[in-house]
């Protein structure tokens, strides 16, 4: 961390500190549920085990009746199940924030504000994250992450990108020309304030820049490809098969290129889940 305060980042080091900045900020409502889940499967293995405990060594009032094990000892071991959850989250919640603070200072060393990272452009962002971002711009309908997705990326209803099919793909000219045109729309508006991304803002939303490896790289192009063939089976029809009849002339090489690759990424990420 020292070397990275001490110049200016390359790429390459500026992606691992977003990296670690995003990545501890987990969805902090998601992590209590889990911490409670963990909590309740202790409840119920403790109590299996006190009521087995009571059942083999305790007293019998009558011979061959089972034990009545007391009430109390069902409550000790509920308060112990949620005071061992609740234990685990604020441990986990303190090193989150802990971590969050750390990586923040890196980013302030060289020169970022880690609570907005598209003030100086959208380097940070990989093609595949950043489509993936305006594919949920398109199909939210929630204004107020729209809203911030627009002053946060340049989005906005009337650049090139199109869903159904895709109009552009990372790596192209296109994808390099949609970048610029983003980019000019954040410098036009950059008198209006740009919202902050805080801890609890990335668990809900990930809008943080992530280090783009290859499962990740599959995983944004799986969102944007299949919001492109959903968007291609609402418009002209639910069987591929039949699309030679209903999508317009031009665009039916691209609808058939995008109902593929949807179908081969979600093959290769099968096969890499069942490797792991």
């Amino acid at each position: 961390m020292e070397k990275l305060e001490a110049r200016t980042f390359d790429i390459g080091e500026e992606r691992v500190a977003w990296e670690g900045l995003a990545s501890a900020c987990s969805p902090p409502l998601r992590r209590l549920a889990a911490f409670l889940l963990v909590g309740f499967t202790f409840f119920v293995a403790s109590t299996t085990a006190v009521v087995l405990f009571y059942n083999l060594f305790g007293e019998r009032a009558i011979e061959g009746q089972g034990v009545a094990v007391p009430e109390q000892a069902f409550y000790t071991t509920m308060i112990v199940s949620l005071v061992l959850a609740l234990g685990a989250y604020l441990i986990w919640l303190a090193w989150s924030l802990r971590s969050y603070s750390a990586f923040a200072s890196v980013l302030l060393g060289g020169g970022l504000d880690p609570k907005r990272p598209t003030v100086g452009g959208l380097r940070a962002y990989s093609d595949e994250q950043l489509l993936a971002l305006r594919s949920r711009y398109e199909k939210s309908g929630n204004e107020e992450l729209r809203s911030r997705l627009t002053r946060t990326f340049g989005f906005h209803e009337n650049d090139s990108f199109v869903l159904g099919p895709l109009s552009v793909l990372p790596g192209t000219f296109e994808m390099n020309a949609l970048r610029v045109e983003w980019e000019l729309n954040l410098i036009l508006r950059e008198a209006e304030p740009m919202p902050e991304i805080s801890w609890w803002t990335e668990g809900r939303n990930a809008l943080l820049p992530r280090r783009a490896d290859e499962v990740r790289k599959l995983l944004y192009a799986l969102r944007y490809t299949g919001d492109s063939v959903r968007e291609l089976k609402r418009r002209y029809g639910y069987r591929p098969d039949r699309w030679h009849t209903t999508v317009p002339e031009g665009k039916l090489w691209d609808a058939v290129r995008d109902y593929e690759s949807a179908r081969r990424i979600q093959a290769a990420l099968g096969r890499k889940s069942r490797v792991g």
